[in-house]
């Protein structure tokens, strides 16, 4: 594997998190919009993807594969859990 294919490769695992974590937000902000009013959308997202990314990395490294029926689903519930913790329990920065 060349360097180009091994980033490419790199690039296309953090690309699910990161869709996973666009939509999520868009969609927290457009159905929550008192309760996201103070927050800002990086924020946000950096609440989403990063623990959809330590998820999907974390399986892949246990799994030993990459694309698991598992780690999908612990990506979504790290996603959700990192917004719900953002919006609903974390005051927001003032």
């Amino acid at each position: 594997m060349t360097a180009v294919e091994a980033l490419w490769h790199l690039l296309n695992a953090l690309a699910a998190p990161f869709g996973l974590a666009v939509l999520s937000t868009a969609a927290v902000k457009l159905l929550w919009r008192q309760a996201t009013a103070g927050r800002p959308w990086l924020g946000l997202l950096l609440w989403a993807y990063l623990p959809a990314v330590m998820a999907h990395l974390g399986t892949w490294s246990i799994m030993g594969a990459e694309g698991s029926m598992m780690g999908y689903a612990l990506m979504v519930a790290a996603c959700s859990v990192g917004l719900w913790l953002r919006v609903f329990i974390l005051p927001p920065h003032r």
